[in-house]
């Protein structure tokens, strides 16, 4: 649906949603165990959707409340060749190939949107040589399917650092289901290592072992049966840094919720607001950002990528020209945000390029505003525009917000309350 978002000033408190990352890889580990676990502070969106069904195409249990979710490990039997229905979760999709592959010898992955075009090469050149059989095609309703058959092995696997953490972490969900002991080394640079971080945290969190025999080399024995652990889930910091970077720019929302000590990458946004000039005030009512005067700075997104749009959004309003490096994961999302961010600061009346994955950006002072954007069908493209309206010239118009279900369903309700105005 087409929304007009007009300027308007921001404030007041806010508490983060739950953070999705963690929420993929308690659920995961949940539906693992013979159990039942509850996760409260739980926030249903597309992607959980995604992993909710996943999980219980493997035979696990789920219902879901207000703000919890209780999920019940294999819950009933799988007959057959399991459909794993990821939407266009991508942490989904790479998450659940080798566990299933582990528990029920694969499966069929559907993947609607971009999500069949994003790499899964790192899978295929791990998993085929082992024989596992492996089909890329098109379902009936035209949505991309993949087809994986085999029995994971256990062993030596070697991934490189400078791929996607969720291969990774899929891998050691799924390694210690085997019979038999694994080891997996990822070479460096290791980029996005606070999500592998986040997944061994939860990992361990459920009774599974593995020792870190060297930085980022695990030992993980198998025959290993994960174990149920209530959880209640953390804050978003990749969503929370929508409000926090707002309020660099001269709103005044206070956010809740966040943890101060943290795997989640997306909490460099306190750092990077730092390095522009912002000061960041934690107490026990929250965290606040504020700036007097924003200066340009060079910001690596490499670890942080679903960030990168709201930082490019507080370069462009910041003194002089900053770079943004790092961000050429942006081009592997629900749509090009390399791009997509470039061309929505540019159509505002900003000043970006793109350089190679950089993405470089000349300071103005405020942006016009008086246009129609696309909403890229890409939920951070349209919390983007509805951040950079509230402080524009004039109303920008999107041309719908239904993106914003797949991570963040309440932000348009919580962008009300805080003073935006979009109708």
């Amino acid at each position: 649906m087409e929304m007009t978002f007009t300027p308007a000033h921001l404030a007041g408190m806010a508490a983060a949603p739950a953070s999705k990352s963690e929420a993929h890889r308690r659920m995961i580990c949940a539906g693992l165990t013979k159990g039942k676990t509850t996760l409260t502070a739980y926030m249903d969106s597309a992607d959980m959707a995604a992993t909710r069904r996943c999980l219980r195409a493997l035979g696990a249990a789920t219902e879901r409340g207000e703000d919890y979710l209780t999920l019940e490990g294999f819950a009933k039997k799988v007959k057959k060749l399991p459909v794993l229905d990821c939407g266009e979760s991508g942490s989904t999709l790479r998450f659940f190939v080798p566990i299933a592959l582990a528990m029920e010898g694969g499966g069929v992955f559907r993947m609607h949107g971009r999500l069949g075009q994003r790499p899964m090469d790192v899978y295929r050149d791990l998993f085929v040589p082992r024989g596992v059989r492996w089909r890329m095609g098109v379902g009936c309703d035209g949505a991309a399917e993949l087809t994986v058959q085999g029995q994971l092995e256990a062993g030596n696997y070697v991934m490189p650092g400078n791929v996607s953490s969720q291969f990774v972490s899929g891998l050691l969900f799924a390694l210690p289901l085997l019979q038999e002991d694994s080891v997996l080394q990822v070479q460096p640079p290791v980029e996005s290592a606070g999500y592998i971080r986040m997944t061994v945290e939860a990992i361990q969190a459920s009774g599974v072992m593995m020792e870190e025999v060297a930085p980022f080399k695990w030992r993980i024995p198998g025959r290993q049966q994960y174990q149920a652990r209530d959880c209640r889930l953390s804050g978003d910091y990749s969503q929370a840094a929508v409000l926090l970077c707002a309020s660099a720019l001269g709103h005044d929302v206070t956010v809740t919720g966040l943890e101060k000590v943290t795997t989640q990458g997306d909490a460099a946004v306190l750092e990077h607001l730092q390095a522009l000039g912002a000061q960041v005030q934690e107490d026990e009512n929250g965290i606040r950002v504020t700036a007097d005067r924003l200066h340009g700075a060079t910001l690596d997104m490499s670890n942080c990528p679903d960030i990168a749009p709201m930082m490019a959004l507080v370069c462009q309003l910041a003194e002089g020209e900053s770079r943004l490096t790092g961000c050429g994961r942006l081009r592997l999302k629900e749509c090009d945000r390399l791009m997509a961010t470039v061309e929505i600061l540019n159509t505002l009346g900003g000043n970006a390029r793109v350089v190679g994955n950089d993405m470089i950006i000349h300071g103005v002072k405020q942006l016009r505003g008086g246009v129609k954007l696309p909403d890229y069908n890409d939920h951070r493209m349209v919390m983007l525009a509805a951040i950079a309206a509230a402080g524009a010239e004039m109303p920008v118009i999107v041309t719908g917000t239904e993106a914003l279900n797949k991570s963040w369903p309440e932000f348009l309700n919580v962008y009300a309350k805080l003073g935006g105005r979009a109708e």
